[in-house]
């Protein structure tokens, strides 16, 4: 380990120098730029780590320890924060000279290592605020309250205390307003049935007197309604929609820090962060601040007060256009409030803002394109319950085309939070795969989820720690192997900061729509809409697409032809998703992009409504008028119609995002919609199902990102089972080559075929394997010698006589070949390649520097650990070794032995007659024995590291606090749940050790010279 660390802050000093701009994001960087940068990634494209400072009860020794212990993996920076107290003694006060004085030495520390620093704006936790947050200063929800009266009568009494609650979740609403909650408005309007009559609303603020009030109640049934800014249980959080408060809020705690760390702002210190909106909020309420009726009348033009009961009831049918109109100013106040407020002063002090765009009053998609780091979460698989092929539409692809709308270049991650609802489960594989979601969604930066900064160097902290945190630190047993799947992630993020993501198909954002439904509960991610399944079918039929929101189609659209120019990037098709509702103005743009040629899907419905009050009439017989000129209407069985539009072609679709019969999931080839869709553009990466033998695609998908001299393809298999067929990408030029993040290779390809649209080639992936797919142009590059179908499992090389391939079977291998002139078939006979083996005879197994130490187990069946009583419940490394005998066939002329350790649970270092072969940490791998393997025996050994939740699923207490660290930090403050009802006897334990089928498995590379007549 000293060796490795020595090394590893060596190189990173060395990056820091190479690439002295951090993110550095290279859209137009040279082709041996971008080599020299996937061979060693820049430190910025490292995966960082969230680093819990857990009641900041830390000494400077174990930060600099767990820096170091950072590094030696391959993570390239941290984002601090200060979490609650775990310990009895030895705590800091968030924002105390101890703090500062602890943070001045991480930065330091950082610094020397060439790390990224970036801090949490707020704490103790993410929600920004805080106690020494002035009450006046602090986030504020707005409540409503309502009794009936009938008139005429003169009512004189208490105003209505019983809260009105949210039908959609009633049992997290606020049931009763406080003597704390201070009185905004009181509004009385007369009752209709369930209705209220809109003409009648009178406000009655200046009547009440306290939280009395007397008032002369006219003929008829009348709601009197009181609304209420309450600031109970809202964490000490800051008013997120007060610029002034906002101010003040960055302005003081800002200077603590630039005091502390400020000469370091804009190297060491990259940003500040801000996670998600997560500001409480009752259920039944809306965030509300003082001043905003006075803001809302002027932007809107119209008094709010006597439309207030719309917010929570119906007022005659206009409720939907008032809720929209408040949900937009919200919007534009949240935009100025926090947005630009806390980016204006990260700005000044040249730092970023790094923001977590979702779960607040604002459109995520502006809101991620405002930010200077845009960040998504959400973890493909996680809680046990979402499948890894995850095309769910939600924060993360709101997210990505935010940055992708408004140019931003690096979209960060919130990585792996709740992969598995208990810690300790997770394995490298895993984290592999949820990391190739990430990478698909858009993500280029990781933040892992993360690192308990403890000073229990060598325990096991369950109650010590925040308990979502995946354990991606030196606490889990397989840590000493984190760096491969760093390096594998680094070179990816620096892969897909090239060029610009390419997608086909815009898809509106319908959150105007989503505003006339409800103004309340704000922290609803997406504001509830249903995407029902758009995603899986966008996704699994290779286009790649964003969501565009309203401020783009309506300030930064350009139509040429059948392309859509929105803000930075450019479409082929406009989707409108079950619209009901949509802004006038955007309207108008959507029918304009179709006029000069563009294509619109709508789906499920057309819209036939606009969104605000004002003029709403109007608006709502122009947007009627526009959607029956822009659709037909959906007929015929397959609940579809299309026409043409001026220059361009239309089409609606009644049956689309919600399925509900069986039937109308059709498979892919005869889907009314992909039909639609595959007329307007064909995909970016299209599958040959029927040569694949599927109906659908349910686990390949793909990025893509252009840049100047290259288009490069991430392509991920996210099934349990491989992937072998034809795939098609949409690029007619440029060598095309697999680089492999792993290990930095890159490879050329040789076998492909071009029909003019499509580069087609054959794909072999096995369950959870990804690759890069990079074509590389060069200036007069001519296409060169190539195989375009063959029956060879890989061409390694080819020229203009012929090629190099390998087969994995004996016999005929039919081929067709074009060698930059012409094409010519043939076929070519192997022979002498000798049958798989699969290792079998007894296996010895020990677990050295273990209770078990003095044991040799011998295993005539490779089994999981867990099967055995005395081997349940251990977590850690054992060996295994085998006797493998080779015959001489294994090394005739051409023979090449590959070795497949099947099923590991969960990390396995593999030595064959003493040399290394390498490590088995994620799915399929295969390791080459060329040079290691001989005839006759060989002795194969596999060390395998499990998972720590076996051990824990084990134990009947926790440990408690070392005693040589009790003196400084004392007992542990035992908080129990969830820990102890998640993990004490968990089951089902997973798999464990080496499960095999190990195999060794030959091929052979021939020379096949493309002549008619060929023999090998």
């Amino acid at each position: 380990m000293p060796g490795d660390l020595v090394f590893c802050r060596t190189m990173a000093v060395c990056l820091v120098t190479v690439f002295a701009v951090s993110d550095v994001c290279a859209g137009d960087l040279r082709a041996g730029e971008v080599h020299a940068g996937f061979m060693q990634p820049p430190m910025d494209c490292r995966p960082h780590t969230r680093w819990w400072w857990m009641g900041n009860a830390l000494r400077k020794e174990d930060i600099t320890w767990q820096l170091d212990q950072m590094l030696s993996q391959g993570i390239g920076g941290v984002e601090q924060i200060t979490m609650e107290p775990v310990y009895t003694r030895g705590n800091h006060d968030y924002l105390s000279p101890e703090y500062f004085d602890l943070i001045r030495h991480a930065v330091e520390e950082a610094r020397t290592r060439g790390m990224e620093f970036s801090i949490n704006f707020g704490g103790p936790g993410w929600i920004w605020g805080g106690e020494w947050v002035p009450k006046e200063d602090q986030s504020g929800v707005m409540l409503a309250s309502m009794k009936l009266l009938d008139g005429p009568a003169r009512f004189s009494g208490a105003l209505p205390m019983d809260a009105a609650l949210n039908p959609r979740d009633v049992p997290r609403s606020m049931p009763f307003i406080a003597g704390e909650d201070r009185l905004l408005k009181v509004v009385a309007v007369r009752r209709m049935g369930e209705r209220l009559l809109a003409d009648s609303a009178v406000d009655l603020s200046a009547l009440a007197k306290g939280r009395e009030i007397t008032w002369d109640v006219p003929e008829g049934q009348w709601q009197l309604t009181a609304f209420w800014l309450t600031k109970r249980d809202n964490a000490d959080a800051v008013d997120h929609l007060s610029p002034e408060a906002m101010s003040r809020y960055c302005e003081t705690l800002g200077a603590k820090y630039l005091r502390a760390v400020g000469k370091h702002f804009g190297g060491t210190v990259e940003s500040f962060f801000s996670d998600s909106f997560e500001v409480p909020i009752y259920r039944n309420g809306l965030y509300w601040s003082d001043g905003l009726f006075e803001a809302f009348e002027q932007e809107a033009g119209y008094d709010l007060v006597p439309w207030l009961p719309a917010l929570w009831w119906d007022m005659d049918g206009l409720s939907p256009k008032v809720r929209h109109d408040v949900n937009a100013f919200l919007h534009r106040r949240g935009m100025t409030a926090f947005f630009r407020t806390f980016l204006d002063w990260c700005e000044r002090h040249g730092v970023r803002g790094r923001i977590q765009p979702y779960g607040f009053v604002t459109d995520i998609i502006e809101g991620a394109g405002v930010s200077h780091l845009p960040e998504m979460e959400i973890t493909a698989g996680e809680k046990d319950a979402v499948p890894w092929f995850d095309t769910r539409i939600g924060p993360r692809e709101y997210t990505a085309s935010g940055a992708h709308l408004y140019g931003r270049d690096i979209v960060t991650t919130e990585a792996f939070t709740y992969l598995h609802w208990e810690p300790y489960r997770e394995t490298l594989a895993e984290l592999k795969t949820a990391t190739d979601a990430f990478l698909r969604a858009g993500a280029n930066k990781f933040y892992n989820h993360g690192f308990i900064a403890s000073p229990e160097r060598d325990g096991i902290v369950p109650t010590r720690g925040f308990f979502a945190a995946i354990r991606i630190s030196p606490e889990n047993i397989w840590w000493p192997h984190y760096h491969h799947l760093a390096e594998y992630t680094a070179r990816s993020c620096w892969l897909l900061r090239q060029g610009r993501f390419m997608a086909d198909v815009a898809v509106y954002s319908p959150l105007a729509n989503q505003w006339t439904e409800s103004v309340l509960n704000a922290r609803k991610w997406t504001r509830e809409f249903d995407w029902g399944g758009l995603g899986a079918l966008l996704t699994a039929n290779g286009y790649g697409f964003d969501l565009v929101n309203d401020d783009t189609l309506q300030h930064r659209a350009a139509f040429d032809g059948q392309r859509l120019r929105l803000g930075e990037m450019t479409y082929s098709v406009l989707i409108l998703p079950d619209v009901r509702a949509i802004p006038l103005e955007t309207l108008r743009q959507v029918g304009a992009y179709a006029r000069q040629g563009g294509r619109v899907i709508a789906l499920e419905r057309v819209p036939g409504e606009s969104t605000g009050l004002r003029g709403h009439a109007q608006s709502d017989a122009e947007v009627r008028e526009i959607s029956g000129a822009l659709f037909c209407q959906a007929a015929g069985p397959d609940g579809a119609g299309g026409k043409d539009y001026g220059q361009g072609r239309t089409y609606f679709m009644d049956t689309v995002l919600r399925r509900e019969d069986p039937l109308n999931w059709r498979s892919a080839g005869f889907d009314p919609f992909l039909k639609a869709l595959r007329d307007c553009v064909p995909p970016d990466m299209e599958i040959d199902l029927t040569l694949s033998g599927k109906r659908t695609n349910n686990g390949l998908a793909c990025v893509h990102r252009r840049a100047d001299a290259m288009d490069i393809y991430f392509i991920a298999n996210f099934e349990d089972a491989p992937f072998n067929g034809m795939v098609g990408f949409r690029v007619t030029d440029g060598q095309p080559a697999v680089w492999d993040p792993n290990t930095g290779e890159r490879r050329p390809l040789h076998a492909y075929e071009r029909d003019g649209s499509h580069t087609r080639m054959r794909l072999a992936l096995a369950p959870f394997e990804s690759r890069f797919v990079v074509f590389e142009r060069g200036e007069g590059q001519a296409e060169p010698p190539h195989v375009t179908r063959s029956d060879f499992v890989e061409v390694v090389s080819a020229d203009q006589t012929g090629f190099t391939a390998l087969a994995s079977r004996n016999g005929p291998h039919g081929y067709r070949f074009h060698d930059g002139g012409e094409t010519r078939e043939g076929a070519a006979v192997v022979e002498g390649l000798p049958a798989a083996l699969e290792v079998g005879g007894v296996w010895e197994l020990r677990f050295p520097g273990t209770g078990l130490s003095g044991e040799t187990f011998q295993w005539p069946l490779l089994k999981s650990w867990t099967e055995e009583a005395r081997l349940r419940h251990f977590s850690g490394r054992a060996e295994y070794t085998a006797a493998v005998e080779l015959p001489e066939e294994c090394f005739g002329a051409g023979v090449r032995l590959r070795l497949s350790l099947g099923v590991v649970g969960n990390v396995a270092e593999i030595q064959m007659n003493g040399q290394n072969v390498g490590v088995h940490w994620m799915d399929g791998q295969m390791f080459s024995l060329d040079g290691i393997a001989r005839p006759g025996r060989n002795t194969l050994e596999v060390a395998v590291t499990n998972t720590l939740i076996n051990r824990v699923s084990g134990m009947t207490a926790f440990p408690e606090v070392p005693e040589a660290l009790q003196p400084h930090f004392g007992t542990g403050i035992h908080k129990s749940f969830p820990a102890a009802d998640r993990l004490l006897g968990f089951e089902p334990l997973p798999r464990s050790g080496l499960l095999g089928p190990v195999r060794i498995l030959p091929v052979k590379e021939m020379r096949v010279r493309a002549e008619p007549e060929n023999t090998p």
